[in-house]
């Protein structure tokens, strides 16, 4: 008798990575992945960035996979349906239309929903997030047709993140007035050094983007059930005829906490993302693995990294070598690359800011207690490079180094 499939719950980026990653580690058995999401899997960092400007016919581009795949892989992909619950004990899940589906074991990659506004807000047409490619098309949808006969000349977009800083610069190719909203006291306050935040922030408002920060949300002003402008807790109001929230996402835990795994800040796993549970893994938005960092992470490469130890746990495969962390962002013309990890608090943290050989160019060198952390850079790739070697390869630059802008990056590799 046949074993139960090895089920995936998400088909996002680390659920499909995943399922990758089982097949080339040897999994010849059965494979099942499910999905709430009704479209075939789509990447997400677009979204914000290159989809908002695309034309219908690139969409088959945006795919994770095309359905050829899943098919030659041997990989049964069901989407439009979400799961209800999970039992354990009987090693089953259950979804809304009452299937049920055993299985041998059950990796969670629910990943995070984003954190939304009272439900009377959120609900006033005119007020959107973008987490889906669902929600994508109707941004653009919205940009291209207007709204009820009238077009869309100014959005507000409440949250400085990338996702936002993202969207911002996608609205301005589109020739759309922007303002974007931003509690702290700089964009990218919780993710970026103040250095790389200043920079962002002076793109932005070079590409006519007006930035108010040490502001929030305090109302929004409707016409018929239709926003007209949104009023800030200094008292300042924005027109707008679009709204778009991005103020960050949780962990979407619900199945895990059922399932009676543990929750902090995202299902915490071990090193190989197993869970309490040894029939239960999480990987993604939704894990938290304390071995490998301190803070939950949100990206592809922690989507692929968590992907591939899970897999290669079930598997009894070799894991590959740990890399530094890494990010990216495109804003306008600017790449930015990221490696490493900012701590939380600023204490004995000390940024060195260097030129690139590019106009409008730099890196960030950023060293806690004296030793490098991290390296962001904008349009400096051989920065970025070079960084994540160091951080990878235990290489620890002398500052003094990094600022004589006469010191060749690239002798840091020869250490």
């Amino acid at each position: 008798m046949s074993q139960p499939a090895i089920v995936i719950i998400g088909a996002s980026h680390a659920g499909i990575s995943c399922a990758e990653k089982l097949r080339q580690f040897g999994y010849q058995g059965s494979l099942i992945m499910l999905d709430r999401i009704a479209d075939m899997p789509y990447q997400r960092p677009p979204l914000s960035k290159t989809y908002l400007s695309a034309g219908k016919d690139a969409e088959d581009g945006f795919y994770l996979r095309p359905k050829e795949w899943f098919d030659s892989q041997n990989i049964k992909l069901i989407t439009g349906v979400e799961v209800t619950s999970v039992n354990p004990a009987e090693r089953q899940i259950i979804t809304h239309d009452g299937q049920i589906f055993d299985y041998r074991k059950l990796i969670l990659a629910t990943g995070a929903a984003p954190r939304r506004l009272k439900d009377e807000i959120h609900q006033l047409e005119g007020v959107k997030y973008l987490r889906t490619v669902e929600d994508a098309r109707q941004i653009k949808s919205l940009l291209k047709n207007g709204m009820n006969g009238k077009k869309i000349r100014s959005v507000a977009i409440i949250g400085g993140g990338y996702i936002g800083l993202e969207i911002a610069a996608s609205l301005r190719k589109e020739n759309v007035d922007v303002h974007l909203v931003e509690m702290a006291d700089r964009v990218l306050a919780r993710v970026a050094s103040t250095p790389l935040s200043r920079h962002c922030e002076a793109l932005h408002q070079h590409h006519g983007v007006t930035v108010v920060t040490q502001d929030g949300l305090a109302d929004i002003i409707s016409d018929a059930g239709q926003l007209s402008a949104v009023s800030l807790s200094s008292g300042h109001r924005i027109s707008a005829q679009l709204m778009i929230v991005g103020i960050g996402v949780y962990p979407e835990t619900s199945l895990a906490g059922d399932a009676g795994l543990m929750i902090d800040n995202g299902v915490v796993v071990s090193a190989d993302y197993a869970s309490a549970n040894p029939d239960m893994y999480a990987i993604g938005d939704v894990a938290r693995a304390p071995e490998h960092a301190p803070i939950r992470v949100e990206s592809v490469r922690h989507a692929q990294f968590s992907a591939m130890r899970a897999a290669a746990h079930i598997c009894d495969a070799q894991p590959a070598k740990t890399e530094a962390w890494w990010f990216w962002s495109d804003q306008y013309d600017v790449k930015f690359q990221m490696a490493g990890l900012l701590p939380a608090s600023d204490q004995g943290l000390v940024h060195i800011t260097r030129k690139g050989r590019k106009a409008d160019s730099l890196s960030v060198w950023s060293f806690h207690h004296g030793q490098l952390v991290c390296v962001e850079a904008a349009n400096d790739a051989q920065a970025y490079m070079i960084g994540k070697f160091c951080l990878e390869n235990q290489v620890n630059p002398d500052p003094a180094d990094l600022e004589n802008d006469d010191f060749e990056l690239k002798s840091l590799m020869k250490r």
